[in-house]
């Protein structure tokens, strides 16, 4: 919640740099959407009659609120994980997501304003579907991103205590279910939390703040400063945790950011495609989520708490 609240903040300021003075007259400028739908569940939707977008994004944003909230508490008992409170996360997701339309209507503005301003002019549609098609995720960006998870994952195995088949049942909410029934929507979570990360971040990052720093201070330095705050914000990641460990976080950071830089490059080198972009960083979580509980499953990514049946 507070690296949502930061990337917040991160946009307003931004709104101010895209609402510099024309450089040249065009038609007519793209109406602004006011900034009072960031706050609204769905208002972004909302405004622009949009309202089956904003009536999906406002229950999965106030549902993800509620369940976080109401069942805070008992994940946190039953976790060792900053991860631990899922619904929340997904609900911060989908809130990030949606406020990407604010985001997309600035970025229209500042190319009304900025005629050669250079970023990816993707639909909704595109974006939310781009982790899915074969141009997206069979590419070197995509396929490197999974290995690297792969990687992470092997070493991983060496500290396997126990194998999913011993596990008996996983605690969601507030009760254990058994594994069969669990597998599904510890799979389902996975997934959601890493779409959301793979659009949303990619959007943010690689598809605002770094065409933004691009035009006003060159590629190199755009791909490197715009890399270094993505890596930045997973330090806070660690506050989620009752025992924030910073080492932990330190490292995230690091990696964080190299995984940026390579993502960044990668759309400056495809013309501000961010299309692969948002494949690799959905596929890359998705694996080390997924596969952190079939290697490992005392210690996968939820933080989701086992049983284990007689040996």
């Amino acid at each position: 919640m507070k690296k949502a609240m930061l990337i917040i903040s991160l946009i307003a300021v931004t709104i101010r740099i895209l609402g510099q003075p024309a450089d040249t007259v065009r038609d007519a400028m793209p109406e602004r959407i006011p900034l009072w739908t960031m706050f609204l569940p769905g208002g972004s939707y909302f405004y622009q009659k949009q309202y089956v977008k904003g009536a999906v994004f406002s229950v999965l944003e106030l549902g993800g609120l509620y369940l976080g909230m109401e069942y805070d508490q008992s994940l946190r008992d039953n976790s060792n994980s900053p991860y631990y409170n899922y619904p929340l996360a997904i609900g911060t997701m989908a809130f990030q997501t949606e406020k990407l339309t604010l985001v997309r209507n600035q970025l229209a503005i500042m190319k009304y304003r900025k005629p050669d301003f250079m970023y990816d002019d993707i639909s909704d549609k595109d974006l939310y579907l781009a982790p899915f098609k074969p141009e997206n995720f069979l590419t070197p960006i995509t396929g490197g991103m999974v290995l690297l998870a792969g990687v992470f994952l092997g070493i991983e195995k060496h500290l396997e205590t126990y194998p999913v088949s011993e596990v008996k049942k996983m605690y969601f909410l507030d009760r254990y279910i058994p594994r069969n029934s669990a597998l599904p929507v510890f799979s389902a979570a996975s997934l959601a939390m890493s779409w959301g990360a793979g659009v949303s971040e990619e959007y943010l990052f690689r598809n605002w703040l770094m065409p933004v720093l691009d035009y006003r201070y060159g590629p190199g330095k755009g791909l490197v400063f715009s890399s270094l705050t993505f890596g930045v914000l997973h330090f806070f990641n660690a506050f989620a945790s009752e025992e924030p460990d910073y080492g932990a976080a330190l490292l995230q950071v690091g990696e964080a950011t190299i995984a940026g830089y390579f993502l960044g490059r990668s759309v400056q080198r495809r013309n501000y495609n961010i299309g692969p972009a948002v494949a690799a960083h959905m596929w890359y979580d998705a694996v080390l989520m997924i596969g952190s509980f079939l290697i490992n499953p005392e210690d996968n990514f939820l933080g989701v708490s086992i049983q284990l049946g007689i040996r």
